[in-house]
């Protein structure tokens, strides 16, 4: 399955920082583990229906040693199934999401902003809010306009 370097999944669909080239190929490469997740899942079907199959003609042929091997066996194809029609599924999800973000990416000329990041690194260049000297700049204010009101009264 394709990751980026932290595995995360909102990581994984993650493209707004790539150029529209890179997000393409980014894209592609997702679509394309997709088809080899689809092929390796009909492969797993197959495998599961020939255990499925030998289970049953061992338990016919009354051999009940063979039998329990098949089962075992069957029971691995099983899981490997499942394991994968999983992955196909979220893959599908994923590829989805891409998609539509790779047209926004392709419509905006590559200038997609992320709001939260450009606030975060906003705040790390300016450094917190001083509430202090809003605060007492607040209270001047107020100050001056009772003082400006005291000397319009006189």
């Amino acid at each position: 399955m394709v990751q980026s370097p932290g595995g995360n999944a909102m990581q994984d669909i993650d493209i707004e920082g790539l150029d529209p080239k890179q997000a393409a190929e980014y894209v592609l490469a997702f679509i394309t583990t997709l088809k080899q997740t689809e092929k390796a899942l009909a492969a797993a079907e197959e495998e599961e229906g020939l255990w499925t199959r030998r289970v049953s003609l061992a338990q016919s042929t009354g051999d009940e040693g063979l039998a329990t091997q098949a089962q075992g066996r069957l029971a691995e194809a099983t899981g490997k199934r499942s394991g994968l029609s999983a992955e196909l599924e979220d893959l599908k999800a994923k590829v989805g999401v891409l998609k539509d973000k790779l047209t926004r990416l392709r419509m905006t000329g590559g200038r997609l902003v992320d709001a939260d990041l450009l606030l975060a690194q906003l705040q790390m260049l300016t450094g917190p809010k001083d509430e202090l000297a809003h605060a007492m700049k607040k209270e001047e204010a107020s100050a001056a306009l009772d003082e400006l009101k005291k000397k319009m009264q006189s």
